[in-house]
């Protein structure tokens, strides 16, 4: 793909926000520029698409829930012969395995109900794509038995990811001897990751009066931890230009997760990667993904049971020279596997192997130019349809309200709580009926 970069233009759309957009499709683009290949990212529902579809070269799907737009994009791309992609770094197209999913134990009934529907047709998406991009060999395999080729693009820092560690580094600290022990957790999707490991933190913390433990994100650490509150510092969830800060002054990271649930083994290491950038030792379950990233006992420790996860931890809190030499490995492994210049190669030899496996001959030109302007069509006039609903909605609204202003006008004027009360209760009928003719 470096040979033909000049003449190559990848188009990404994200169906999903946060960190996983940034490292899998900011982080791409970045790495793509590195190796001379334009790149462009849009929104699902941005009408941009349909001047994209026919300039670019391949198309990259990043959890995006099947919809019209989604079925026209991969059409034109069909027709000109291009590949379509489907990025995930989770496991996110297998809908049988939805109960496994913890983040589910945070949303209330309707939004789970809507998550649950939004991944069916993420789904859909994955199985109307040429091939899978993904994170892990995990990942990978699973794409596989679910029909489709893949391959392995693994997380990579940014360069201002970078810079944003090597401030944090550099700032003195003064460990004394307090040794703080740190989870980073973000969402509330993992509370039951932490409590795999819990009740040996409570042990430990027992054992050495000198740990403290830093609980940063929504975390629910549970009753074991409990008798040691003031031994336990929290910390809201913070942008990830401020996370090396905080991760600079823990003495260990801990990264666990639940061995036996597939959406974790699908996990990538980026949390041994973000504590090594700022020369923090890891402990981590042993995943897929940490198993591969990490070195026992050179640039982190796996633990698989919780008397392994017990003894690294009292190592690692015993032996301060034993953190600083981890921490140092770990800094220099990420280095020189992680960083955006070294991904560059990677993806774009990736991209090249699958433009070659899955391009094929286009259609004539004009097929093409007509069903684009056919959807494009199609699409102006399904935006001003709704246009319209949206319009006669509120002229009924208008017209309502109106009404009832006039009849209570014969008694007196409402007072402004009275009227308020009633422009609501309009609404919600209005949202009410609107509901009933979607579904």
């Amino acid at each position: 793909m470096r040979e033909a970069s000049h003449a190559v233009k990848v188009l990404f759309v994200s169906g999903i926000g946060g960190d996983t957009r940034r490292y899998r499709c900011l982080h791409h683009q970045e790495q793509l520029t590195l190796s001379g290949i334009t790149s462009t990212l849009r929104e699902p529902d941005d009408p941009a698409l349909y001047v994209d579809a026919p300039t670019h070269d391949a198309l990259i799907l990043h959890r995006v829930a099947w919809q019209p737009a989604i079925a026209d994009l991969v059409a034109v791309m069909r027709a000109r012969g291009k590949p379509v992609i489907f990025e995930t770094d989770d496991l996110v197209f297998a809908p049988e395995l939805q109960d496994r999913i913890a983040y589910l134990d945070t949303l209330s009934p309707e939004a789970a109900r809507r998550f649950r529907n939004d991944m069916t047709q993420v789904a859909r998406t994955f199985s109307e794509c040429d091939c899978v991009l993904t994170t892990t060999n995990y990942l990978a395999e699973a794409a596989e038995e679910h029909g489709k080729p893949a391959f392995v693009q693994r997380n990579a820092v940014s360069d201002e990811m970078v810079r944003c560690a090597e401030r944090a580094h550099a700032r003195p600290r003064e460990r004394g001897e307090q040794v703080t022990l740190a989870y980073f957790s973000g969402t509330g999707s993992h509370n039951r990751d932490f409590a795999t490991i819990a009740p040996m933190l409570a042990e430990l913390m027992t054992r050495y009066p000198q740990v403290v433990l830093h609980l940063s994100g929504h975390l629910d650490a549970g009753p074991s931890l409990q008798p040691f509150s003031s031994r336990i510092r929290r910390a809201p969830f913070v942008a990830w230009q401020e996370l090396p800060e905080l991760i600079a002054q823990a003495d260990i990271n801990l990264a666990p997760l639940e061995l036996d649930n597939p959406f974790c083994q699908a996990k990538s290491e980026i949390k041994y990667v973000e504590a090594a950038l700022v020369g923090v030792p890891t402990v981590a379950s042993a995943t897929d993904a940490f198993v591969h990233a990490i070195r026992p006992g050179e640039t982190g420790f796996l633990a698989a049971t919780a008397d392994e996860w017990r003894d690294h931890l009292t190592a690692l809190v015993e032996d301060g020279a034993l953190r600083a030499r981890i921490g140092a490995a770990a800094r220099r492994a990420v280095y020189a596997a992680y960083l955006p210049e070294v991904a560059a190669g990677s993806l774009a030899a990736t991209l090249g192997a699958i433009v070659a496996r899955f391009g094929h001959a286009p259609a004539p030109g004009d097929e093409v130019a007509t069903l684009v302007a056919g959807q494009f069509v199609r699409r102006w006039q399904e935006q001003a349809a709704a246009t319209a609903q949206a319009e006669r909605q509120a002229d009924e609204l208008r017209r309502a309200l109106a009404q009832r202003e006039s009849q209570r006008g014969a008694n007196g004027a409402p007072g402004v709580a009275e009227t308020r009360a009633a422009q609501v209760e309009l609404l919600r009928e209005i949202v009410e009926r609107l509901q009933g003719s979607r579904s």
